[in-house]
């Protein structure tokens, strides 16, 4: 495979030709795209309904609603008050909400109401930050790659460059920590630079049956019922710097909050999002969407069916198990959920097929113009010749690292190999955990690993997931690995290798296995039991194909700029770059949609509807303070006249994904009006394309917010805070 390397030359042309191309005066389609900070100016948001100035949304060289914005432990979340406060989603604090809860206390059931700043707890895994900066650093990233030797030494040479000018940012502006980002493969990096939140605490958080209500039966579905918003703050020392959780801590002081409207929305009302957004994958090749729609979609969705299958019925009996598995059992079920939406669109839409049939359409346009040929001529060739290798191996490398993931036996074998290779370095070139300074937090890890540790539980998760891998036909490399027990790959042979390896296993015993941990090089060098020489083939097969990989990643830098570079002439227009867990905007209007034939769903849903759905048990748990205020008919000032009834739910068609969990809805004023929480169950296609047929999204309406905070959490404190006017 013959591959062109940009040299600084190619490279400064191609970077001038993208600027122009993305500086020039572009009407984008109001419909569609999660627009990054640099392409706000370009939208025509005062044609489409925005009644405010672009510079209050976002302005460079002063303050703006931006800087109300916050990315809450991967979801978004936005201040709403001078003293830190921020509204984010139910599911977004779940877990901390969890780790929080007991038996006796259990604040995931019955909620949680701190009525003042003394009562609020740590929101304990909840790190946020805000983005305080950002700077292209394409030039210097691809100056690095283009010196390097050959492909696979240009993943390595990006990611040293990566390393440097993050370190150099932090080193520049302590305080800060600092991120690159790729916007397009192999053209665009920005580093950007943020504020870090490490104390958060739990303020206001509503009871389960009221965040989740309608659970996984209503998950990823409209109509929606779910008050899924919770509220926390962010604290930092007192000279203002991050900090640690210490009583000594103050609320942050943002530069700028949003002000709440209470007075809602209406169908057709023009609205915009703020926040980060995880991934999309609209700019990747066919051969992409077919990995992700043959082997790596319907594993990870088998998967987790079964584990949720596993850990349900393991906690039936046991409230305590129960709790400490809730926020595990509630990932792993929005991501199946998730991922038999996406199938389901894939196959409904035909969009494997289709992009196939464009990429036929772009190769003839290629072919017919000389200097194109001569360019881009082998571009999809290639790509294909690459993706042939990544095909070949299937579903190996998601068994191996889903094996770490899920299996805390596995997790805790490897966390011994990984030590006692770190006699090899110097205390200098050691990893920070295995350092001797940080050895309680090395203890504490060990500790957090431990409390998900139930034997039972991981011989049938590791039997099960072996056993699957022995059913690949892309799997026969493993029967191959030294201590890997496929060799007969019966379930007797499988369920007899893993019960005997775990069950002799030092890991039972958790102070001798931290025991391990104090031993010296000599005294711990011959300590190699079945099951750490088990983990040992797997990670030295998965660090082979790592090292494969970086040939591969370094081929597809190259390959996926010059493919976008071809689409760009094809096609005569500029791209919105993939999410990618920076902050965007995106912007429609309130709007219902018809999902099947003779089938139209409104863009708003009421308390009415609630107390419809409720039963006494199951995902529609009625709450019964809901139940009697309905009944008493005490919707305070946030009845709509107009419905007659308090707004619970809404529908928008604009373009969201993953990380906008939490975002503010705001209205053309920039005020408020709702929190962001899902999409429609079609709608979970919109990583791989978007459409405004069926993309729809789902948010929390800002009056049901404020009544449930009121009336039902009787936080009248915290709408005082907000500044609304009860």
């Amino acid at each position: 495979m013959k591959i062109k390397t940009l040299n600084k030359k190619s490279s400064t042309v191609i970077a001038a030709m993208l600027f122009l191309v993305l500086t020039a005066n572009v009407s984008f389609k109001p419909d569609e795209g999660m627009y990054p900070l640099s392409e706000i100016r370009k939208l025509d948001l005062k044609a489409a309904g925005l009644k405010i100035d672009i510079n209050e949304v976002y302005n460079p060289d002063g303050i703006s609603l931006i800087d109300a914005l916050v990315n809450v432990g991967g979801c978004t979340g936005s201040f709403v008050s001078k003293d830190g406060l921020i509204i984010t989603n139910h599911h977004c604090s779940f877990g901390a909400v969890s780790r929080a809860s007991t038996t006796e206390k259990n604040y995931l059931e019955n909620g949680f109401k701190a009525s003042t700043t003394e009562e609020e707890i740590p929101a304990q895994g909840m790190i946020s930050k805000i983005t305080v900066g950002y700077e292209d650093v394409s030039e210097q990233i691809l100056e690095a790659a283009n010196e390097a030797k050959n492909v696979s030494g240009r993943t390595d040479a990006i990611r040293k460059k990566i390393k440097e000018i993050t370190k150099e940012a932090e080193e520049k502006q302590p305080g800060i920590v600092a991120e690159v980002s790729e916007m397009f493969s192999g053209q665009t990096y920005i580093l950007f630079k943020y504020q870090i939140f490490k104390d958060v605490r739990l303020v206001y958080v509503p009871p389960r049956n009221i965040g989740e209500f309608g659970g996984e039966s209503d998950n990823w579905v409209w109509p929606r019922h779910t008050g899924d918003f919770s509220f926390v703050r962010a604290y930092v020392a007192p000279d203002g710097s991050p900090a640690e959780y210490s009583k000594d801590n103050i609320p942050f002081k943002p530069k700028r909050y949003l002000k709440v409207n209470p007075n809602g929305v209406d169908e057709g009302d023009f609205i915009f999002i703020l926040g980060y957004p995880g991934r999309t994958f609209r700019h990747q090749p066919s051969q992409f969407l077919m990995m992700q729609q043959n082997y790596s979609m319907p594993y990870i969705q088998n998967l987790y069916q079964w584990l949720i299958k596993l850990y349900e019925e393991r906690g039936e009996n046991d409230p305590e198990f129960a709790l400490d598995f809730a926020s595990r059992i509630k990932g792993l079920a929005n991501t199946e959920k998730n991922y038999r939406g996406k199938l389901k669109g894939l196959h409904r839409l035909d969009l494997l097929d289709k992009k196939q049939k464009e990429e036929k359409e772009l190769q003839k346009f290629i072919e017919n113009d000389k200097q194109l040929k001569e360019k881009y001529g082998d571009v999809l060739g290639n790509i294909k010749m690459v993706y042939d290798e990544i095909l070949q191996l299937g579903r190996v490398p998601l068994f191996l690292s889903q094996l770490m993931r899920h299996a805390t036996s596995i997790r805790l074998a490897a966390l011994l190999n990984d030590y006692r290779e770190q006699f090899k370095l110097s205390e200098s070139e050691r990893p920070s955990i295995f350092k001797e300074d940080n050895r309680k937090e090395l203890i504490k890890r060990i500790d957090d690993i431990y409390s998900f540790f139930y034997p039972e539980l991981d011989k049938k998760i590791i039997t099960k997931m072996l056993l699957d891998a022995a059913s690949f036909p892309e799997g026969e490399r493993l029967t191959k690995l030294e201590a890997f027990p496929l060799e007969d790959n019966t379930k007797n042979r499988i369920d007899e290798n893993v019960d005997n390896m775990i069950s002799n296993s030092v890991i039972n015993n958790k102070e001798a296995y931290k025991a391990l941990f104090e031993k010296s090089e000599e005294e711990i060098k011959d300590f190699n039991e079945p099951l750490l020489q088990f983990v040992a083939a797997i990670e030295a097969e998965r660090k082979h194909l790592e090292e494969a990989g970086k040939e591969r990643e370094g081929k597809l830098n190259l390959l996926l700029a010059e493919f976008m570079d071809a689409k760009k002439v094809w096609l005569n227009k500029a791209f919105i770059p993939d999410a990618n867990g920076t902050l965007r905007l995106t912007y429609g209007y309130v709007r219902g949609y018809a999902p099947s034939d003779a089938v139209y769903f409104k863009p708003i849903t009421t308390l009415g509807g609630v107390i419809e759905k409720g039963e006494e048990t199951g995902d529609y748990k009625l709450n019964e303070k809901v139940k009697e205020l309905f009944k008493k008919k005490n919707f305070g000032r946030f009845k709509n006249e107009k419905l007659n009834d308090v707004p619970v739910a809404i529908l928008y068609n604009t373009d969201t994904s993953g990380g906008n969990s939490g975002s503010p809805i705001l209205n053309a004023h920039g005020e408020i009006i709702g929190v962001n929480f899902d999409r429609a169950f079609e709608a979970t296609i919109n990583d791989f394309v978007w459409s405004e047929d069926y993309s729809r999204s789902i948010g929390v309406d800002i009056r049901y917010v404020l009544w449930v905070t009121q009336k039902v959490g009787g936080a009248d404190f915290l709408l005082k805070e907000m500044g609304v006017k009860l």
